[in-house]
């Protein structure tokens, strides 16, 4: 019995050990190409995700996005909350309601500021935010604490005071 399958136990060998062959070729060709996922990371060491960000332009913080206004939509909440390091500021920023700009794109980042009501030119805040990674820088001014400058907390995680307020020129950074 063993002499009548021993061609076709030869051939079905031969046939597997030739498309195993092949298939490791196959596998080290394609390891050798970027795969179009790769390519981007190694570009960029870090994906990068569209925060949907740029929609709320021209629109105000209370307005909302499919159903999300400005300060509740998660990119806003975690930015705020990864880089203003002061919980009374922090909260301040989200929860105070009060008279504000329409978003806008300003400088590459979506920009939106905001203000305590009838006490607008003394206290104010600012929230710009990249759209493509979420990266938040904030500006917070209480002219109780000092007249002359704003408290910036940055993405980098760096905190600084600049001269002015939190009403951000064409010509300032």
């Amino acid at each position: 019995m063993t002499d009548r399958y021993s061609p076709r136990i030869l051939l079905l060998g031969a046939a597997l050990l030739l498309a195993a062959c092949g298939q490791q070729a196959s596998d080290r060709a394609d390891d050798a190409k970027p795969q179009p996922a790769q390519a981007a990371v190694a570009a960029t060491e870090e994906p990068v995700a569209d925060t949907g960000l740029a929609a709320y332009a021209g629109k105000y913080p209370f307005d909302k996005v499919n159903g999300v206004a400005w300060n509740d939509h998660p990119a806003v909440k975690s930015g705020i909350a990864a880089t203003v390091t002061d919980a009374k500021i922090r909260t301040t920023i989200e929860t105070t309601a009060g008279p504000a700009a329409p978003i806008e794109e300003w400088q590459g980042r979506m920009m939106a500021w905001a203000c305590e009501a009838h006490n607008c030119g003394a206290h104010q805040w600012a929230v710009l935010i990249d759209p493509a990674g979420g990266a938040t820088d904030v500006c917070y001014y209480d002219e109780s604490v000092d007249t002359g400058r704003a408290h910036w907390f940055l993405a980098a995680g760096k905190e600084e005071w600049r001269d002015g307020n939190c009403q951000l020129g064409q010509d300032e950074s």
